[in-house]
C-alpha cells in the first residue's frame, strides 16, 4: 500500500461549522432516487421552458452548470463555490436556512434543494414558492439528476449527454478496478469526535464499493451513523480515510488508534480542504476523487486510474 500522497486531488465534506447539523439531517435520509416537487408530480409542474432557479446546495449548483443552465441560476447558498462563475451570484441561504425575504424578492420559478433539506424545503414552500428536492444518496443518482435537471431547465440534450458520459466513465472505472483481486477493509471517518462514519445508505458507501474497497460500516443502515472505537478496533481496517480537520490531531498517535493496522502501516489518508475536496460532493468532479481513492486501495492501478481520470486528449489540451 502506498504512503500518504503529498497532494490529494479530490473531495468536499462540507464545512466544520455546518457539519454536525447537516449530519443530523442526513442520518434520517431515505427514499427512492428522483426529484420531489412541492407542486406534485414533476411532470405536471407548470414551469417556464427556461425557469429562473435558486440552488441551495453546492451539488445542485454544479449539476445545473454541467447541463448548461448557469445563466438561469439567480441565487445560491453560501457554500456554492464551484464553478467559480457562481461565486458572484446572490447568496440567499446556507444548507439549513434561507433568507426568505431575499428569496421572495428574487421571485424564482424554482428553488432546488437536496436530500436532508426537506425541513427547509417545507419552510420555503409555506411562502408560496415552488421547491424541488433532489435525491443524491447514491452514486447512480448523479446520472439521473443530470437528466432530470436537464429536462427541468430546458437543457434536455445537454443533460442526457452529460449523464451518458458519466455513466460510461463509471463502467470504465469498474473495468479497471476488476483487475485487482484485493478488496481492502476501509474505515471512512466522516467526523472523529464523536466518531461518525458512512453507512450503507450513504453516497460514500457507494464510492468505496465502486473503488474496490469494503466499507467496514457497510452493514449499518443509517447514512452517517456513530461508530464505536471498540468496533473500529475489532474491524482493524486496512485503510482509513479522515476528514481534513483531523490533520495533525494528537488522538491518531494515542490508543486505540495507534494500535490499528492502518495507522501502524501509514495507510491513513486525509481529505484536502473543502475547496479542493471532490470526493464527497455528488457531481461530475467526483470521478477525480474516485481515481485517487481507487489508487489508495490499489496502488498497482494508481497510474492507470490517474490516466482514466484525465484522458490523454484532455491532458494534451491542457498543456497547450
Amino acid at each position: 500500500m502506498a504512503g500518504k500522497p503529498s497532494i490529494i486531488p479530490h473531495s468536499h465534506l462540507l464545512s466544520t461549522a455546518l457539519f454536525l447539523s447537516l449530519i443530523t439531517c442526513l442520518a434520517a435520509v431515505a427514499g427512492p432516487a428522483g426529484l420531489k416537487s412541492s407542486a406534485g408530480p414533476l411532470a405536471n409542474a407548470n414551469s417556464p421552458a427556461k425557469p429562473r432557479v435558486v440552488s441551495l446546495a453546492p451539488s445542485n449548483t454544479e449539476l445545473l452548470c454541467s447541463v448548461g443552465a448557469r445563466e438561469q441560476i439567480i441565487g445560491v447558498s453560501s457554500f456554492c463555490d464551484y464553478p467559480k462563475e457562481v461565486t458572484g451570484i446572490a447568496k440567499v441561504g446556507t444548507f439549513i436556512s434561507a433568507n426568505l425575504e431575499r428569496l421572495a424578492r428574487l421571485k424564482p420559478d424554482l428553488v432546488l434543494l437536496v436530500s436532508g433539506q426537506e425541513e427547509l424545503a417545507a419552510k420555503i414552500k409555506n411562502h408560496k414558492m415552488k421547491t424541488i428536492v433532489v435525491d443524491n444518496n447514491k452514486l447512480t443518482d448523479i446520472g439521473k439528476n443530470l437528466k432530470a435537471l436537464g429536462r427541468l431547465t430546458g437543457h434536455y440534450q445537454e443533460g442526457e449527454a452529460a449523464a451518458q458520459k458519466f455513466e460510461g466513465r463509471l463502467q470504465e472505472l469498474a473495468q479497471i478496478v476488476e483487475k485487482s483481486k484485493r478488496k481492502p477493509k476501509v474505515f471512512y471517518c466522516v467526523w472523529p469526535q464523536p466518531l461518525m462514519t458512512a453507512g450503507k445508505a450513504s453516497f460514500i458507501d457507494d464510492i468505496i464499493t465502486s473503488c474496490g474497497g469494503t466499507n467496514i460500516a457497510g452493514d449499518m443502515a443509517a447514512s452517517y451513523p456513530r461508530f464505536s472505537l471498540e468496533r473500529l478496533v475489532l474491524s482493524n481496517p486496512d485503510v482509513i480515510v479522515m476528514p481534513f480537520e483531523a490533520r495533525n490531531q494528537a488522538f491518531i498517535k494515542q490508543s486505540p488508534w495507534n494500535k490499528l493496522q492502518a495507522v501502524r502501516e501509514q495507510h491513513i489518508y486525509y481529505l484536502p480542504d473543502q475547496k479542493n475536496d471532490m470526493l464527497s460532493r455528488p457531481t461530475l468532479r467526483v470521478l477525480k476523487g474516485m481515481a485517487w481513492l481507487g489508487g489508495v486501495f490499489h496502488p498497482e492501478l494508481a497510474k492507470e486510474l490517474a490516466n482514466w481520470a484525465e484522458p490523454a486528449q484532455a491532458r494534451k489540451t491542457a498543456s497547450k
